[in-house]
């Protein structure tokens, strides 16, 4: 990469000067996924799956297990909060940012063409709004359950805090929202079986943090991951203390 090159790809994807980053060499093959936003993917998926077998197996013992990973889901969106305001370069929410032109560009030739060369990018745009849509719809999911009540057994710890028109209201989101939720992630597992059956590396990202993408690599933040993640766990910890 000649230095010309080099430098619009810092300047776009640094930013401001002060904007600082640990930034590593840049390969055609460059890590833009750090370790944190890696082990927050599995985990997060893991959580909403766990969430949508309990809520939906019709077992009542499993209920209090719903809970437990609806605040674990409370927690993990909380870290990507913060994560995305101080985490790893493509992680920050500044890079989340697309239009529909360009979802629909990545699946027509001719209007890719027309916008002539477009710059690289650590996501897609499809992608970009995928996810954006997805960690809304789970994060109404798992903030209506707070709130949520079967009128017999079981109350979400913030269902004596409001009224009961809002309550109910609150519960018939939450007994709803979940098949966006299904549908989102369905089309995320989808888009990655297509992927691998075209060859292609991209569902390998998330284990290995590295996309075929010629930009700077990001550094892990492992301190500043840490402190996030001390500081969410130690939130959530005293809120539900205090109910």
């Amino acid at each position: 990469m000649d230095l010309d090159h080099r430098g619009r790809l810092l300047r776009e994807h640094l930013g401001p000067p002060g904007d600082q980053y640990a930034l590593r060499r840049c390969d055609a093959v460059t890590r833009v996924w750090d370790l944190p936003i890696r082990l927050w993917h599995w985990l997060f998926g893991g959580c909403v799956l766990f969430s949508l077998y309990t809520g939906l197996a019709g077992d009542f013992s499993l209920m209090e297990w719903h809970q437990r990973s609806g605040y674990a889901i409370v927690a993990l969106l909380m870290f990507r909060v913060g994560w995305g305001l101080w985490g790893g370069l493509y992680v920050r929410f500044r890079h989340y940012v697309t239009t529909p032109r360009a979802v629909l560009a990545h699946f027509t030739p001719a209007l890719r063409a027309s916008s002539g060369d477009l710059p690289a990018k650590a996501h897609t745009a499809p992608g970009i709004a995928l996810v954006v849509v997805l960690f809304l719809a789970v994060g109404v999911q798992a903030t209506t359950g707070l709130f949520a009540t079967d009128d017999i057994f079981l109350n979400g710890p913030l269902r004596g805090y409001v009224d009961e028109g809002v309550a109910d209201a609150m519960n018939w989101v939450h007994h709803r929202a979940f098949w966006l939720v299904i549908g989102l992630v369905s089309i995320h597992l989808t888009a990655h079986v297509v992927y691998g059956a075209m060859r292609d590396p991209t569902p390998l990202a998330m284990i290995t943090g590295r996309k075929a993408v010629d930009l700077p690599a990001t550094d892990h933040y492992l301190l500043r991951a840490a402190v996030t993640i001390a500081v969410t766990a130690g939130l959530v910890y005293l809120v539900l203390r205090s109910l």
